[in-house]
């Protein structure tokens, strides 16, 4: 196994796992690599889906599942500057790392021992699509002094994000025409806490403009995105990803 990506695909791959788990397990074939992970509450999922293109060097034999601790990983992404490449291979039970002249090794994780999540099956008819940074200034930032918790409403004609506390509260009100696509006949509402999750989730997705949110009454909120840098370092968005956030109810 020999994978060369570039250092802000793998930040951005890292900072997106850690905001639910310090561990993960990577499944790694010759289409690319897919992982899972589920906070310890078992609140905030995460899964993303890296295909072969998002790599300038990938080769993979056979498939093949490791274990990796994060923390770790993000310390040698550290090391790096933003327009490096990272060239990774497996030496045993070790994942080594290329960067320029600087070669250094993690161990790799029991990969037993770190379970990959049965991603649930959620289906809702409505969402609303829209620019990331509407969300995280005006429906997250301007919520996190007043609640743990962002109530979202989705109608016909407007999506709105509100957080109330007994002396305080802020709201976002995106009309239809500020929204790059909307789907709803009907007015559903959910609240979403603790907005620690979707303030850190938000902040980690660097390279994604534009976010697709679906959700109804009191069901878990799904949302995704693409991301990444192409080889010119433009936005090329050749990762998928989703996000699940439990509402208070089907918390476990």
């Amino acid at each position: 196994m020999r994978l060369t990506i570039s250092v802000r695909n793998l930040r951005e791959i890292a900072d997106l796992l850690n905001t639910v788990v310090t561990e993960a397990k990577l499944k790694i074939d010759q289409s690319g690599i897919t992982v899972k992970a589920v906070d310890p509450a078992h609140v905030a999922m995460i899964s993303l889906e890296i295909p072969k293109g998002a790599f300038s060097e990938y080769q993979v034999e056979s498939e093949e599942e490791i274990a990796i601790d994060v923390e770790r990983l993000k310390s040698v992404i550290k090391l790096a500057s933003s327009n490096d490449s990272v060239t990774m291979s497996k030496d045993k039970e070790k994942l080594k790392f290329e960067i320029g002249t600087i070669a250094k090794s993690i161990a790799l994780l029991d990969s037993q021992a770190v379970t990959t999540p049965r991603v649930p099956q959620i289906s809702s008819d409505y969402y609303v699509v829209l620019n990331k940074s509407e969300l995280e200034r005006g429906g997250l930032k301007a919520a996190e002094d007043i609640s743990d918790a962002v109530r979202f409403t989705l109608t016909p004609d407007e999506f709105r994000a509100r957080s109330v506390s007994d002396s305080e509260e802020s709201e976002l009100r995106l009309p239809k025409d500020m929204l790059k696509e909307i789907k709803c006949n009907v007015t559903i509402k959910s609240s979403y806490p603790p907005l620690e999750y979707l303030l850190k989730f938000v902040k980690s997705l660097a390279s994604a403009d534009v976010i697709k949110l679906s959700f109804k009454d009191d069901y878990p909120l799904s949302i995704d995105f693409n991301f990444g840098y192409g080889k010119d370092g433009t936005q090329g968005g050749a990762i998928k990803g989703t996000f699940l956030l439990a509402p208070p109810r089907m918390e476990q």
